[in-house]
Order: structure tokens, then sequence, then C-alpha cells
């Protein structure tokens, strides 16, 4: 049967929804493609090692003091975060746990000020290799290049955090460090401590 101009306007407009359906799935299919690249962990090398430009921490007397008896720990965490104080300025706070695992003591600042002593237990035949960073190579709220210069980091993970989970942040590892970014602005940092076995 011959297509009469009826029926081909109609074979006509079926094609071209048939056409705009397929570039519709293609579209949504290379969209999806998009965010799981942009969600999933990624492996980056560092080129050309960025030099620290910002000044180190300054200790405290008390961390000093921690220094001078102990050493440096084998491993600490440091958190930065902002909070309201009563005469309702924003102060940073920089909470930092120091774990000395042969000593079996972690130590807690605030702001420099130790605030707890808590035993660690820890198997004393087991040797521990100390994280090859100290609490001073870093401030609150680095950028990401600031980080990796103060680290000496060659190589590390990026792994983007869900939405819900931190908007706009990613979460960092390298060699016996992790590390939290939101906004490109440090937030927490861990130094890993080794066993031999």
């Amino acid at each position: 049967m011959p297509l009469t101009r009826k029926n081909q306007g109609s074979v006509s407009i079926g094609l071209v929804l048939f056409v705009l359906v397929i570039i519709a799935a293609v579209g949504v299919y290379l969209y999806a493609g998009w965010v799981g690249y942009q969600e999933a962990p990624k492996l980056i090398e560092v080129l050309d090692g960025p030099t620290q430009d910002s000044e180190l921490y300054a200790l405290s007397p008390g961390q000093e003091n921690a220094l001078l008896s102990h050493g440096y720990p084998e491993a600490f965490t440091i958190l930065f975060y902002e909070e309201e104080t009563p005469q309702q300025d924003i102060q940073t706070v920089r909470l930092e746990t120091w774990e000395y695992y042969i000593l079996g003591i972690g130590l807690t600042f605030i702001n420099g000020e130790l605030v707890s002593e808590d035993p660690i237990e820890w198997d004393s035949q087991v040797p521990v290799i100390p994280a090859p960073y100290t609490p001073e190579q870093f401030s609150a709220f680095m950028n990401l290049e600031d980080v990796i210069a103060a680290g000496g980091i060659q190589s590390y993970i990026e792994v983007p955090l869900n939405k819900e989970l931190m908007d706009k942040g990613v979460l960092y590892y390298a060699e016996s460090l992790s590390f939290g970014l939101q906004e490109d602005q440090l937030v927490y940092i861990e130094a890993l401590a080794l066993t031999e076995e």
C-alpha cells in the first residue's frame, strides 16, 4: 500500500520522536557515567612537588614540654573547627590527640592546652614505625596544595564524599596519612603509625 501524505507525516514524526528518545537515553547514560567518575576514588601522582610557603604551627608551652618529656608522638590526629565564644565571636579550635604507643599514653590538647592524658593499650612486643610527620607541619584550613607541600606528599588517593555526609568534602589518603578537606580547607588530618608485622 503506497504511503499517503498523511502516512508519510506520521512516519516522519515517529522517526523524529524515536531519534529524540535515543539522544535522551545516550545523554542520561553519559551523565550518569560522568557523575560516577566524579564520585570514584582517584590515584593522583604529584609531578612537581610545591614548596611549603606557610609557616609552621607554633607549638604551645604544654606541647613543647610533651616533646621534651616524650619526644614526637608515633601518631597524631588533628581536628579543626570553629565555635562561638561566650563573647559571641567565632574562634578556630585545634583539637589534637598525640599517641605514644610505646609509652602507652595518649595526650589530648585543645588549642595547645593539655586537657587529658589517657592510657593506650599496646603490645610492647610489637615494634612501631612512627608516622613521618609532625603536628606543627599542619595548620587550620590549609588548602590541598599546602597540605601536599607540608607533608612532602608524592602521591595520594582522592575520595569525594557523599553530599549527605559532608557537602563539598573530600577525603585523601597518602603514605601514613589521611586527611579531609571541606571547600578546599583542611578540617581533619591523621598521621598513622605502622607496625613491622
